[in-house]
């Protein structure tokens, strides 16, 4: 929190733009220049321009809700990279403050085209601000399918509350998802992001004025300039922190019951997925596994589960794969645990030290010590109090947005305390700077019928916006008594192998109905179970690159229009997306084989077929067999896949010795470039840039050294004329079938290869 004044006194909001040009800083009153920026006061407020175009205008601030003009824009030539003051007329008092200031001096900051604006007062407790309606569109602040079950991520004439909230009202089909943030993206391309845990209500585009607001004593706000999501999301993570690193591990198939009997019931599962030959790389243990309040609260493994570092370690040893545990913080009224909230003693004071040393110290002797290596994050977002009395007091406007942002903390640091790196956290409550605490967001209890999926997948869009990297669905859905129609089964199965993050519930909630796994299904669903599991071994390259480079690129489940702002037929779109930057998933979700995909710029093919291409810029209607989903890989694209990681398949495909690589290339069109960066498990994860450029008739691949045998597999419309590695004309196999060239990579040598068409 930053004093910029004593009470009664004028604020300072600091405006930083940026690094001097070589021209010297601007000089004229109300108008300023930084490099490729400009701001300056116009008759609607304050304008902000890069290279010429105006992408936001500042109408207004409002502080304890009295209107503030701006009414003068000041630059401070003689500051260090340029300074300027913004001078903010208020039209009125509040009627609480003693000498309710006329005028207010308002400092702000720029910085490789994100805007800060800054302001506190100890007597100011709302803030807001008012924005131009640029005839745009917002996307972000909830995963709750807001208003009225509505899947569309467009949130243009809404109004949303942002404070983490459970279970969604009669309104929302989806319970508990729990994903928020004072985050959105603008299709006028801009974020908005509001730095602070209190609770707001943004009104978007009403009455010509996107207003903002958060019941805080200090303005925090960024402004962010870039052309799509990605870059926007690239200088917000610079703010709010590196997203957090995933394991290898956690990126393979996980399956988990909501209610398991015991150990052997957990073993004997894993040998059936075997006897399947399924692969899976991890695998958690719900509630009810413990001792004491709702089975839980003493945070042991119960006599069901008895000495789980013996059949934890089994699970290790035999089928390598890692084990998770689901955790709360709450003890369900269980008073023995120090450090719960005095007046609602049944969470836990996460900012009280003696129940953090408490909460710590039962996770690491009797989870971390066996051998737990993650966890499932529930119910900080159910029934919190926000009356409640704090070790360190948080105002009421705070506690639940704060709360999960502890939560996601202090996990977080108990298992880089016991594992470093090598751990995983997923929680259905996530709120914004939770992103370098938690490994991933799953979407709350979803139903398990055709309309939970189709919902779910809009959740995840919403999960996207806002930026938070990894997210995954319950696939085959949470609620309900077990068994699902085989059909969609198989479709929840085939998309859940493209979310960032893919588990498969294995029964009803509580244990309940007919069991769910595959051997109670058809030969033929098994066998898709069998196939996407692959799918997914074999993208753990891609998968693991991309959730490791996501301060960088972005989320993984990338939103249309998150990709394509300036293209209007995106922002509706809800039921497709791309997966990183190469694929474009289409999941399947009514129970018939048809259904309309759009293709945006550019050119695409079949991912399956990659003789089928398709120019961009249309919509498609698709027929899926039910053994695959519709997806597509972009023209213009890299993406790696392989075997490096071997989990449970290690029974039947023996250890990994040496892990092999397949890099896929497909050229753009003359003058297109694009790039990969690929995160080396066998080099200490570090990062490798492959680059691919198409230059008239000549196509450039590179990329530095690999360690493992790699392939390249190179489509062209044509056999090559020549074909030129490091240097040097070489003869590589060109399939005339497949319009593929295919070349082996020297190991251990950084690649130069040149094509001539």
């Amino acid at each position: 929190m930053k004093f910029l004044g004593k009470y009664g006194l004028w604020l300072a909001v600091l405006l930083v733009l940026g690094a001097c040009t070589t021209q010297g800083p601007g000089v004229e009153q109300d108008h300023w220049r930084s490099g490729d920026y400009r701001l300056s006061l116009g008759e609607q407020g304050l304008d902000i321009a890069y290279r010429g175009e105006r992408f936001a205008t500042i109408d207004s601030f409002e502080f304890n809700f009295v209107h503030g003009t701006i009414t003068e824009l000041v630059p401070q030539p003689g500051a260090a990279d340029g300074q300027a003051y913004l001078r903010i007329t208020l039209e009125g008092e509040d009627g609480y403050i003693e000498d309710f200031p006329e005028q207010l001096r308002v400092r702000v900051t720029q910085d490789n085209g994100r805007f800060r604006f800054e302001a506190s007062h100890p007597g100011f407790h709302h803030i807001g601000i008012n924005l131009v309606d640029r005839d745009e569109h917002y996307f972000g602040l909830l995963e709750k399918l807001y208003p009225d079950n509505r899947k569309s991520p467009d949130l243009r004439g809404e109004t949303v509350e942002v404070d983490v909230y459970h279970q969604g009202e009669r309104d929302y089909a989806e319970n508990y998802a729990s994903a928020f943030s004072a985050f959105y993206l603008s299709s006028a391309g801009y974020g908005s992001f509001f730095d602070t845990f209190a609770k707001g209500e943004y009104r978007f585009a009403q009455e010509g004025i996107t207003h903002i607001y958060h019941q805080t004593d200090e303005l925090d706000w960024y402004l962010i300039h870039g052309p799509d999501g990605q870059h926007i999301h690239q200088r917000y993570y610079e703010v709010i922190g590196a997203p957090k690193s995933v394991p290898l591990w956690a990126l393979g198939p996980v399956v988990w019951r909501d209610y398991n009997t015991g150990k052997e019931e957990i073993l004997s599962d894993l040998e059936h997925f075997s006897e399947l030959r399924i692969p899976l790389t991890a695998t958690f243990v719900d509630r009810p596994y413990s001792d004491g309040g709702h089975e839980w609260s003493k945070m042991n493994f119960s006599d069901a589960f008895a000495n789980p570092e013996e059949w934890i370690g089994q699970i290790n040893r035999d089928f390598g794969m890692e084990v998770m545990s689901w955790v709360g913080p709450m003890t369900f009224g269980d008073t023995d645990f120090p450090g719960l909230l005095p007046n609602h003693r049944t969470y836990i004071d996460l900012t009280d030290p003696q129940a953090l040393v408490e909460f710590e110290r039962r996770l690491q002797t009797l989870q971390y010590d066996a051998g737990i290596r993650g966890h499932k994050m529930d119910r900080a977002d159910e029934n919190f109090p926000m009356t409640a009395l704090w070790h360190d007091p948080v105002p009421e406007s705070e506690t639940r947005n704060t709360y999960v942002y502890l939560y996601s903390k202090v996990i977080d640091q108990f298992l880089r305390g016991a594992h470093g790196d090598n751990q995983f956290n997923f929680a259905r409550a996530a709120y914004h700077r939770t992103q370098p605490f938690l490994s991933a967001v799953w979407g709350g209890d979803v139903r398990p019928n055709w309309q939970g999926m189709a919902g779910n997948l809009a959740n995840a869009m919403r999960v996207g916006f806002m930026g938070f990297p990894v997210w995954g669905s319950d696939t085959g859905g949470y609620l309900g008594d077990g068994r699902i129609d085989e059909k969609l089964y198989a479709r929840w199965l085939q998309w859940g192998a493209w979310n960032g993050m893919f588990e498969v519930k294995l029964d009803g909630i509580g244990g309940q109905g007919e069991d769910r796994v595959p051997w109670r299904y058809s030969e033929r669903l098994q066998a898709v179970f069998r196939a996407v599991a692959e799918q997914r071994m074999a993208m753990i390259p891609y998968s693991y690159s991309l959730a490791n480079t996501s301060a960088s690129n972005g989320v993984l489940m990338k939103p249309m229009a998150y990709v394509y702002p300036r293209d209007e037929n995106t922002y509706d779109l809800w039921d497709q997306y791309l997966f990183g930057g190469a694929f474009l998933v289409a999941p399947m979700l009514t129970p018939e084989d048809q259904r309309q995909v759009y293709l945006p710029e550019g050119h695409w093919y079949d991912f399956y077929d990659l003789n089928r291409a398709f120019k961009g810029e249309q919509t498609l209607s698709v027929t899926a067999e039910f053994e695959r989903i519709p997806v597509f890989v972009r023209g213009n694209s890299l993406y790696v896949t392989g075997d490096i990681y071997r989990g449970s398949d290690r029974r039947w495909r023996g250890p990994l010795e040496e892990g092999r690589l397949t890099i896929h290339a497909l050229p753009g069109k003359p003058g297109q470039k694009t790039a990969f960066t690929y995160v080396d498990a066998f080099e200490g994860d570090r990062e490798k840039r492959m680059t691919l450029i198409r230059s008239g008739e000549e196509v450039e691949f590179q990329t530095p050294k690999m360690v493992v045998p790699t392939k390249v597999r190179l489509r062209l419309e044509r056999a090559p004329r020549q074909v030129w590695l490091n240097g040097a004309r070489t003869e590589p196999l060109y399939d005339a079938e497949q319009k593929m060239l295919l070349l082996l990579l020297p190991e251990n040598q950084a690649v130069e290869l040149r094509v001539e068409l």
